[in-house]
C-alpha cells in the first residue's frame, strides 16, 4: 500500500471510531494506546510506517470495541 493509500485508510479508520463513538458503541480505554502516539491522519507527511502503527492501534480498538458491543442481528425484510 503506498503512502497516500494508507493516510486514506487512517482517516477512514478514524471517522469509524467517531462513528462509533456518537452511537455509544467504544469499549472503555479502547483507544487509549492510538491517543498516546502522535499521529493523525491529517499528519500526511509522517512516514508509512507511522501511519501504519496508528492505524494498527484503531483496528485494536475497533476490534474491541466490537467485541463488546457487537453489532445487531441483521434483520430481513421478508
Amino acid at each position: 500500500m503506498n503512502a497516500q493509500e494508507l493516510v486514506h485508510l487512517h482517516a477512514l479508520l478514524f471517522e469509524l471510531r467517531a462513528a462509533l463513538e456518537r452511537e455509544g458503541m467504544v469499549a472503555d480505554d479502547a483507544f487509549d494506546a492510538y491517543e498516546a502516539q502522535p499521529v493523525r491522519p491529517q499528519h500526511i507527511h509522517r512516514s508509512k510506517e507511522a501511519h501504519e502503527t496508528a492505524i494498527g492501534l484503531l483496528l485494536d480498538g475497533l476490534g474491541q470495541s466490537v467485541r463488546i458491543h457487537p453489532p445487531p442481528e441483521h434483520v430481513s425484510a421478508s
